[in-house]
């Protein structure tokens, strides 16, 4: 309760405990009503926040227009709170903001308010609040919104005018004056990536933004945009603040991940795993290697992308394995090798621990369990301190044995006598099963000391085998990041429609422009329109579609 209203309440406390109610006494409590009434009004227009009406007062304010009854000036003011508010008592009447019969009524008022330099801050908190509410994808495609963003505009010059001193929340309002321009949400999306400070809170509360506001999510889509504008090592040095964002952002947490992991996948990084990704990764979308979560992971990213971070959790289970997991004997490094060489093609890796790495209270140990739990399997049936991996390479599972001595198991996905995914397994009545492999492979001849990929003793059997199921080690040449601003011309055609109304208003409009257009939207990327020469239309144009404009890259322009 602020203290005005505190004090309001104390007088009105005050006189009705009084028994005195003579006409001299009620006149007075009036005088003392209005008064507070004033001291309320003074203190409402000097607070950097102005809490917005109740829903009920907003629709009552709606009806009574619709039914043509002449309205207060409190009463206009919860209109233009309620332009965008869904009255649920009449479903099927469209919100003023998009009412050609009603909102020109609304129109005409705002504006007798700027001719009359007579709109004060809570008329123009009012509009704000319903620009901001407005629930569309892409709200300048509704003309009335955008006659709304400009008599916002105009207003706030009209309340500033109004006001002796500036005040704190005008100096914020001014800094990110683009939010009432088609360019809305640049400034603060690079402040954001620039690491800057900036007075973003201020500024929700200032002009009524709400949560679920189209800007954020503008903002966030100018954001990530400008992810592929940077080179490698100033991307590296973003991600864990990108994390950070994630965590924060939860309505845009999904974005921002398959921002930044498809970006990460287009660096020269990406067969080095990054912890704090894929932990964060896993945490939200679960792990991509089982089959119940490959759906999920394709909502937001490409397989390439899926497939970088099964490579990550293969190679990650690999060193595990044959290093942690070895009990007292030494690493076999030629194994851990051998099967590193195929990590990138592995689709699914599983660790399945005996009783004793189950049970060792070894720090190491413990951190392991923790790190991939609901990722590993119990050995039963064989020696306490046996260890099984099982990966997944095409149509074949293959299963190695910590313990020197073991022959490799494989059997073809879908004929094997297991579930890979079940949480205990059988070493003998399972992982070993000669009747359906009558032929493990044994790591003998023995193979000399690995160095540079060049096979030895077993590794060749091993390879040549492997040939034989249709499995090659694909050596990979380092990845380099594609910088988009070189990219050729692609024909108009070449647009993938997948917002049909967007994507062919897009297809027209370059269709006879000057440009470089560079589609890569079905692969997790954006779509990118370079204009060779200025065209002040056709870029109020693509703001409108949605676009959003490249920082220091004049007239480009990008879109998810």
């Amino acid at each position: 309760m602020t203290p005005a209203l505190s004090a309001l309440s104390q007088r009105i406390a005050a006189r009705l405990a009084s028994k005195k109610r003579d006409d001299g006494y009620l006149q007075n409590d009036f005088h003392s009503l209005a008064s507070a009434a004033l001291d309320m009004e003074k203190r409402f227009d000097k607070a950097e926040k102005i809490p917005s009406p109740p829903q009920e007062m907003r629709l009552a304010a709606l009806r009574r227009l619709r039914l043509a009854e002449e309205l207060t000036e409190r009463e206009w003011r919860m209109v233009f709170y309620g332009l965008a508010d869904n009255d649920p008592s009449y479903p099927d009447q469209p919100i003023l903001l998009e009412d050609d019969a009603f909102f020109p009524e609304v129109d005409d008022a705002i504006k007798r308010r700027l001719e009359t330099k007579t709109l004060k801050r809570r008329d123009w908190a009012a509009l704000c609040s319903s620009y901001f509410a407005y629930q569309r994808e892409l709200p300048e495609a509704n003309p009335h919104w955008c006659v709304l963003r400009g008599h916002i505009a105009q207003g706030y010059f009209v309340v500033k005018a109004a006001i002796r001193r500036e005040k704190s929340w005008m100096k914020t309002i001014e800094f990110y004056h683009d939010i009432f321009t088609p360019q809305a949400g640049g400034v603060i999306s690079r402040q954001l990536l620039a690491g800057e400070s900036n007075s973003l809170s201020s500024l929700e509360k200032i002009a009524q933004i709400p949560d679920s506001s189209w800007l954020w999510k503008r903002i966030f889509t100018v954001l990530l945009a400008q992810l592929d504008t940077l080179d490698d090592p100033q991307f590296m040095e973003k991600i864990n603040w990108l994390l950070g964002l994630a965590a924060q952002w939860v309505r845009f947490r999904d974005d921002i991940m398959t921002a930044t992991l498809t970006r990460y996948y287009h660096s020269v990084y990406r067969d080095q795993a990054h912890s704090a990704l894929k932990q964060a990764a896993l945490e939200y979308w679960d792990n991509p290697q089982l089959k119940s979560q490959q759906n999920k992971w394709h909502q937001y990213v490409s397989e390439s992308v899926a497939a970088m971070v099964r490579g990550w959790l293969a190679k990650q289970d690999l060193t595990h394995f044959f290093e942690l997991l070895r009990g007292n004997g030494d690493v076999d490094q030629a194994r851990l090798h051998y099967w590193l060489r195929f990590a990138n093609q592995m689709g699914f890796t599983r660790i399945v621990m005996g009783a004793d790495a189950w049970q060792d209270g070894g720090s190491d140990f413990v951190k392991f369990r923790e790190e991939n739990k609901g990722r590993l399997s119990e050995l039963r049936g064989g020696r306490s301190l046996d260890n099984a991996m099982i990966m997944q390479i095409n149509n074949y599972l293959f299963v190695e044995f910590s313990g020197t001595g073991n022959a490799m198991y494989y059997y073809r996905v879908g004929q094997a006598p297991f579930n890979p995914e079940s949480r205990l397994l059988d070493i003998k009545n399972q992982l070993k099963d000669k009747g359906l492999c009558p032929k493990p492979l044994t790591h003998f001849p023995p193979a000399e000391e690995y160095k540079n990929n060049q096979l030895t003793g077993w590794m060749l059997k091993y390879d040549d085998e492997l040939r034989k199921l249709g499995i090659r080690w694909m050596a990979e040449e380092p990845v380099k990041f594609v910088d988009k601003k070189a990219s050729s011309p692609v024909s108009v055609s070449n647009i993938k429609i997948i917002n049909p109304l967007r994507d062919t208003a897009i297809q027209h409009l370059v269709e006879n422009t000057s440009c470089i257009v560079s589609d890569n939207r079905q692969n997790g990327g954006l779509l990118s329109i370079q204009l060779k020469m200025p065209d002040d239309a056709i870029e109020r144009e693509l703001l409108r579609l949605g676009f959003a404009p490249v920082a220091k890259e004049p007239h480009r322009y990008w879109i998810k």
